[in-house]
């Protein structure tokens, strides 16, 4: 686990409602189509987590999946905007090789989180794609977990 501060990002998203990890490919689909549309295929994919699965119902769950785009960039139709706030993160990078390594290593971020004495901030957290192999899922991915300081 390493600590970073980000600066505001600016954000192409869609909105998935419903479990985690569910349902999520027709929007990444789609957001990568309209990037392709308007030139900005060349951004980095995070995927934003809003609520917390152990206190909401997982029908109720809100992902949005995204791509960083300029921060004046044009947006419409299926997709929208958003600026992910400025802050400290702690984060960890993984070779994520199945889908059930995910909750795994959310936990085990958390947990180093609070065993470093830091405090989980508000903000929501996220994973940045830094790779992703469409064919095996095998995935090089960090995990983002916002804390105060």
């Amino acid at each position: 686990m390493k600590s970073v501060t980000i600066g505001d990002i600016h954000l192409a998203c869609i909105r998935v409602k419903g479990p985690y990890g569910e349902n999520y490919e027709p929007a990444v689909d789609l957001l990568y189509r309209w990037a392709g549309e308007h030139g900005l295929q060349g951004g980095q994919c995070l995927f934003i987590y809003h609520d917390d699965p152990d206190q909401t119902e997982p029908a109720q769950c809100r992902t949005d999946i995204c791509l960083t785009v300029p921060a004046n960039t044009a947006i419409g139709g299926d997709v929208s905007s958003q600026i992910l706030p400025a802050g400290k993160y702690c984060t960890r990078r993984v070779i994520v090789r199945h889908k059930s390594e995910y909750p795994e290593n959310w936990e085990a971020l958390e947990k180093e989180v609070k065993s470093a004495g830091l405090v989980i901030d508000q903000r929501p957290c996220f994973e940045l794609y830094h790779s992703y192999d469409i064919e095996t899922h095998v995935a090089d991915v960090g995990f983002y977990l916002a804390v105060k300081g």
